[in-house]
């Protein structure tokens, strides 16, 4: 019989700075998992956000989400050390759309509705977390590195 083990596990979603000049600047909040339970059958489940703010006469813009560090997207990987748990990140609730570049059976996603203040389109658009149960890992403080790329 193995002990639970108490997993932290955070991504953190780069939005590189837009230069001063651009029409668009974006923002992100990660997707924090907490704790995870190798033990447990059932997914753990988390969300973020992606925030992109845009002249109100722009087209919408595209998100594009990276690999991460491990390169692929099935799955993505969080690492620790030598330990590495595979998870992904979608475009819905349902969690069955990977949210990638658009290769590899991913999409992008283009941003719609938000709110229009002071000539500016504010767009906030979550992000869904989910890994998978099951996967025999040692503890430590898992992580991943997202690079967004927004296009308009």
């Amino acid at each position: 019989m193995r002990r639970a083990s108490l997993i932290a596990i955070a991504i953190a979603l780069l939005a590189p700075a837009a230069p001063a000049a651009a029409a668009c600047t974006i923002g992100a909040t990660g997707v924090a998992f907490g704790a995870y339970n190798p033990q447990s059958a059932s997914p753990d489940d988390s969300t973020g956000t992606v925030n992109v703010d845009c002249k109100s006469t722009d087209p919408a813009p595209t998100v594009a989400l990276s690999t991460g560090l491990s390169g692929s997207y099935a799955p993505r990987r969080l690492t620790a050390g030598s330990f590495s748990l595979g998870y992904n990140l979608y475009t819905t609730t349902a969690r069955t759309v990977v949210w990638g570049d658009g290769t590899a059976g991913t999409v992008t996603q283009t941003l719609s509705g938000g709110t229009i203040s002071g000539g500016r389109h504010l767009y906030a658009q979550s992000v869904y977390g989910r890994i998978p149960g099951s996967q025999n890992v040692g503890a430590g403080s898992y992580g991943d590195t997202i690079i967004l790329t927004v296009t308009w």
